[in-house]
């Protein structure tokens, strides 16, 4: 769990929410498998009229992003199912 705040001041919870059997590489090759990857929420703490988003990322990257990569992903994140 990770905390971010955007551009507009709105702070966020940043959580892995699942992860996926994952994602096929653009250029397939033989004999490998997709690689693993992570179902990442950001949920908005600070104004919840403000819908959940998520996002797929690259198994355990979320630990490594730096609050400025966190924040791009934010503003890429399409709203999270059910959202």
């Amino acid at each position: 769990m990770r905390w971010v705040t955007d551009d507009a001041g709105r702070r966020w919870l940043v959580e892995r929410v699942g992860r996926t059997s994952g994602i096929v590489p653009t250029r397939p090759r033989e004999g490998l498998f997709p690689e693993p990857a992570d179902i990442v929420r950001f949920s908005c703490e600070s104004d919840k009229s403000e819908a959940d988003r998520e996002v797929t990322t690259r198994a355990g990257l979320l630990e490594q992003l730096t609050e400025t990569e966190l924040r791009a992903l934010l503003n890429i994140a399409p709203r999270a199912p059910g959202g």
